[in-house]
């Protein structure tokens, strides 16, 4: 199977000659200035650039500096890459990986950050892949506007909520609270904008276990909130999640952390009105929801996405909500039956991305990449993206959480925070897999 990915770089080639004019406009002794550039045009200029390649312009002198690091140019470089021009920011997907307990009572943990787009367009070369590491535990939340969020639990009864952009180096840490997270979500509020991290807690108490939710929101004077709990759910067995980890769906009208439960419905959470509600999942009469296992919620197109395991199939179904919230809009997107190389029965497939051509790309159970054509149904396993056996450092990866994260990179920093946190400066390696 031929897949076709092509990423447009006319951002940066449209942006290149007025880069070369910058470059000049900095001039050294050797060289003589040109007539000053207005404000306004090397503004116009940088907002074409990618996010990775203006971190590194930021170096060049004071005054870019200070401009790529405002809170208005790093707003509207993310409105104009997640809106207007995608090439402006490079598609990248982190896999995190928990080791065991090591002699000294230590859990390492460590990440990979793979390219999208070098997936999509050699899926049949090895690929470069950004490495760190360290000694700790992080659970990974959510990622949102390049903004990937933990909880870096502290023993027992003590959490922490961190934020890091791998682009940026960002990192920032919220203040302590007791317990740990079971339920929790990460995403934006456009309402406030702010970002805000979603938890249940759970700690020992007197009696037993005692269970509270509480939001907080990124800020200089930020703290832990109590809201209201998650009301009870009309559905004839206990409220399961499907997934402990919520989804982020943002839109103009609405920004949502979204759980499956029970394999039948969708239970979010409002980030701007901090209210609940809930819609039902995609069901037909060939497709009963006992039948389902592993169900895992993510986004793809823009659009709250499903996939699922069906026993009676054999095979995984996904499913794309066109109009968020509207039950009667879910459209089937694919039926990837199962495969030997595949198969691992009770755990998730993991749905990442569409490509402009109609190709899914997934991570397998049994952590492979999975590429499949949604216009003819055929599916290509590449073997340079076998996880377990080429990529080392991330094969003991629990295939049974959420262990994939896709973000774009950008220059976010939450209300213009200062990093304070030096617990996930990681230490980072590159290597080629085999």
């Amino acid at each position: 199977m031929t897949l076709l990915f092509v990423i447009m770089n006319d951002a940066e080639k449209n942006a290149s000659r007025g880069l070369v004019l910058l470059r000049r406009h900095t001039a050294t002794a050797r060289t003589p200035p040109l007539t000053d550039l207005p404000e306004e045009l090397i503004m116009e200029i940088l907002l074409r650039l990618p996010a990775r390649k203006l971190v590194s312009l930021r170096s060049v002198c004071s005054s870019w500096r200070n401009l790529i690091s405002t809170p208005e140019f790093t707003r509207n470089h993310l409105r104009r890459s997640c809106l207007r021009d995608p090439s402006l920011t490079s598609l990248r997907i982190a896999c995190y990986n928990s080791l065991p307990l090591r002699r000294n009572g230590v859990r390492y943990d460590s990440f990979g950050i793979l390219s999208v787009r070098s997936i999509m367009e050699n899926p049949s070369e090895p690929t470069k892949v950004d490495y760190f590491s360290g000694q700790r535990y992080n659970r990974i939340v959510g990622s949102c506007h390049g903004l990937l969020c933990f909880f870096y639990e502290d023993g027992d009864q003590n959490t922490h909520g961190m934020l890091w952009n791998p682009c940026t180096g960002f990192t920032f840490q919220s203040p302590e609270i007791s317990g740990q997270a079971s339920l929790c979500g990460f995403g934006y509020d456009h309402l406030s904008d702010s970002y805000k991290l979603f938890a249940i807690l759970r700690k020992k108490g007197p009696s037993g276990l005692e269970f509270s939710t509480r939001i907080y929101t990124f800020g200089p004077t930020s703290s832990w909130r109590r809201i209201d709990d998650i009301p009870f759910v009309p559905t004839d067995e206990p409220f399961m999640p499907d997934n402990m980890e919520g989804v982020f769906f943002g839109s103009s009208r609405s920004c949502t952390i979204n759980w499956s439960v029970n394999h039948r419905m969708v239970v979010y959470f409002d980030l701007g009105k901090e209210t609940y509600g809930y819609f039902s999942l995609p069901y037909t009469d060939s497709d009963d929801y006992f039948q389902r296992m592993s169900t895992y919620l993510c986004i793809l197109g823009n659009c709250l996405s499903v996939c699922y395991e069906h026993l009676n199939a054999q095979c995984w179904f996904v499913w794309q909500m066109k109009e968020y919230g509207d039950a009667q809009s879910w459209t089937k997107l694919a039926s990837i039956s199962f495969h030997l190389q595949l198969i691992n029965l009770g755990f998730p497939l993991q749905s990442l991305y569409i490509s402009e051509s109609d190709v899914l790309l997934a991570i397998s159970p049994s952590l492979r990449i999975v590429l499949c054509n949604l216009k003819d149904g055929s599916i290509y396993l590449p073997d340079s993206m076998n996880l377990k056996e080429n990529y080392p450092n991330l094969s003991q990866s629990i295939a049974c959480s959420k262990m994939a994260y896709i973000y774009h990179e950008s220059l976010v920093s939450p209300n213009s925070l200062q990093s304070n946190s030096s617990k996930m400066l990681l230490k980072k390696s590159k290597f080629i897999i085999s």
